[in-house]
């Protein structure tokens, strides 16, 4: 079921506190109108009972679709976190999966730091798309555009409402100012390709080590490479 808690919030615009009831979690089985929410940006909206402000509370929130098997928890971090909490989010899971019964099959489990790849994760599931396989289009996306595509300042982001059955589209966003710059496009028959070739056990072992979860960002990977170049760069050059 869908959880609530009480917090005490802080208008981020005239400073009054007051007590609100928030979302620790949204059950899309038993309240469906919650995703419809969620969509529409109306989740853990907060409206100021001094000045009338209206903000959005980003915090921690578990979306579960039971039917479908599929949990995305949303831990909102900053990008030099996003390591550390998956670490510790890793630990979590496995003890809870070390808890279930042997004939209980666990979920499908993934981990998002923004809202943006929450929304784009259950779109995903919806369009019945492979996030790694995604991910991995994403990645080689970014490999061929190098000048046009900085990880640093860039992201990419599926767009489920100009894809179709001929054209995957994805969304370039300037991670500063969150505005979205440009449309790309991957053929398709593209996607069905990988998908096929992943569906070989050792290709498809390949992808699970290269995006083994439970965040699955071509991103976060291009900027951990990023990181490790950097530091070996560094190292090659201290005396």
């Amino acid at each position: 079921m869908s959880e609530k808690s009480t917090y005490r919030i802080a208008c981020p615009k005239c400073g009054h506190e007051q007590s609100v009831e928030l979302y620790d979690s949204i059950n899309i089985k038993d309240d469906p109108s919650l995703k419809e929410a969620l969509l529409k940006n109306q989740i853990n909206n907060v409206s100021c009972g001094g000045c009338g402000f209206n903000f959005r509370v980003d915090k921690q929130l578990a979306y579960s679709d039971p039917v479908g098997r599929f949990i995305v928890f949303w831990y909102p971090a900053d990008e030099a976190a996003c390591d550390r909490d998956e670490d510790r989010f890793l630990d979590a899971i496995a003890e809870i999966t070390r808890g279930l019964p042997e004939d209980v099959l666990a979920p499908s489990v993934h981990l998002v730091f923004t809202r943006t790849e929450l929304i784009e994760r259950i779109f995903m599931r919806e369009a019945g798309l492979d996030e790694r396989i995604i991910e991995y289009i994403k990645y080689t996306m970014y490999a061929r555009n190098v000048k046009r595509l900085d990880p640093a300042t860039k992201a990419l982001l599926f767009n489920a409402h100009d894809s179709n059955d001929t054209l995957l589209a994805f969304v370039v966003q300037d991670v500063k100012t969150r505005k979205f710059e440009a449309v790309l496009h991957y053929d398709r028959k593209g996607y069905d390709a990988l998908k096929e070739t992943f569906s070989d056990e050792e290709k498809a072992f390949d992808l699970y080590e290269f995006f083994p979860g439970p965040h699955i960002s071509a991103r976060q990977n291009l900027l951990r490479e990023l990181r490790a170049e950097a530091g070996h760069e560094t190292e090659d050059g201290a005396e």
